[in-house]
């Protein structure tokens, strides 16, 4: 997409229904892949908004914004004191209609967007940005396809590798 408005996560006791201090600090919670490759956990303050930069907006700033890998992760059990915990969130995602083209600016190469955002913990941007011009729905639909395609993949390779 072009950008997500994030705010501060809040978790949940599931059985109870009452708002809890996050029991996995150091664990639960928003993390992103770092220019370097490294993961490093989001702590977003209480009175603040995040907003993650997507991969569109790669394309249509020619690479100027590059966009961030980013995931959540749960608590982990070990931490949780038996509970069951829930992690609460309100993403807004800020898109554009699925005809928009997905155009590169004057004087930018789909060869320097790619080379900005470079991830192996995503599926490559080049295989779902596949020409200048594509439609937002497009790929939309590239990245459904290849993401599902991708995380099959992996959790088969996870399950080979523990055999």
């Amino acid at each position: 997409g072009f950008f997500t408005a994030l705010s501060p996560d809040i978790y949940v006791d599931d059985k109870t229904g009452d708002v809890i201090d996050n029991p996995d600090p150091e664990g639960a919670g928003l993390w992103v892949v770092t220019r370097d490759g490294s993961s490093a956990r989001v702590s977003i303050p209480r009175d603040c908004m995040c907003v993650q930069v997507g991969e569109c907006t790669q394309v249509v700033t020619g690479g100027l914004l590059v966009a961030t890998p980013h995931c959540v992760r749960g608590c982990r059990p070990a931490l949780t004191s038996g509970r069951q915990v829930a992690r609460v969130s309100c993403p807004c995602f800020i898109d554009t209609h699925p005809v928009f083209t997905l155009n590169m600016p004057e004087g930018a190469s789909r060869e320097a967007i790619l080379a900005r955002g470079l991830s192996t913990k995503v599926p490559p941007l080049g295989d779902r940005w596949t020409h200048d011009g594509q439609s937002f729905g497009e790929f939309l639909g590239e990245s459904f396809k290849r993401y599902y395609e991708w995380t099959l993949k992996a959790s088969s390779d996870r399950f080979v590798k523990r055999r």
